[in-house]
């Protein structure tokens, strides 16, 4: 659910999270993810604390380090403000385990 502001834009932190959290859901859906993989993206999708919903064409075939991969960097391209939001450093801390887990 994106947060609208009164000029009627979105709220592009809002956004952010709720893409990030999609890629990290579809990541901890993947049957070609590891079990620890699996349950970091579960805990950063948790973190953000946004419904998720599903990213056509964005996560068809995609590998899970890809999706991964992509979560953060649209994570990092938030201003530091929001960043440094507990959920967010959570989500980016859960993030970063995925990717150096077992595979």
């Amino acid at each position: 659910m994106t947060l609208i502001d009164d000029d009627g834009r979105a709220d592009q932190s809002a956004v952010a999270r709720e893409h990030a959290a999609a890629l990290f859901a579809a990541a901890a859906r993947s049957d070609r993810a590891g079990s620890a993989t699996q349950l970091h993206c579960l805990a950063a999708w948790s973190a953000l604390d946004v419904p998720s919903m599903l990213v056509p064409g964005l996560t068809d075939g995609a590998e899970p380090d890809e999706l991964i991969t992509q979560a953060l960097r649209i994570l990092g391209e938030l201003d530091a403000a929001e960043f440094a939001e507990p959920e967010v450093l959570a989500a980016a801390r859960h993030g970063r385990r995925a990717l150096r887990g077992p595979r």
